[in-house]
């Protein structure tokens, strides 16, 4: 074979190598992804809101979600809903487990993310943007807007 055909052979395997991962990163192969994210409007005075969402865990591997930050609050932390003894409770619990190929699901009800004391009130169509950190490392930023309640 000659040079210039191994040129253009290697060439062409290197584009396609890059096209394929343009193409798994157009259509949300990321490590992580986030969907269906809804922060509900709050009444102008709430030192809470909620936000619900689908997290999915696009590899083989276990991810733990670790910390969740916002430029919007003092605080974010991830909340459980649970029964104990016929009452309804909520507690802050540290990290959220995701594991291999699964969807966790964020909602009222069950775990949830608290945003707590807004830095200034959020109305409906306010940007909020979101910094997920695991224990790997890896973060992924989230820009999102409150939504209007019925």
């Amino acid at each position: 074979m000659s040079k210039i055909f191994l040129a253009r052979k290697t060439f062409a395997s290197i584009v396609c190598f890059i096209a394929s991962i343009n193409l798994a990163a157009a259509h949300g192969l990321a490590a992580i992804t986030f969907s269906n994210i809804t922060i509900p409007e709050a009444p102008p005075v709430a030192s809470v809101m909620a936000a619900y969402m689908h997290i999915k865990n696009n590899t083989n591997a276990k991810k733990i979600l670790n910390k969740i930050s916002s430029p919007q609050f003092k605080r974010v932390e991830i909340h459980e809903m649970h029964m104990t003894n016929g009452m309804m409770s909520m507690k802050q619990i540290q990290a959220l487990t995701i594991k291999a190929q699964q969807t966790m699901i964020l909602k009222p009800g069950g775990i949830h993310v608290m945003l707590i004391k807004p830095l200034k009130p959020l109305k409906h169509n306010d940007q909020v943007t979101l910094t997920f950190k695991f224990a790997s490392g890896e973060s992924t930023i989230i820009n999102t807007r409150v939504q209007k309640t019925d």
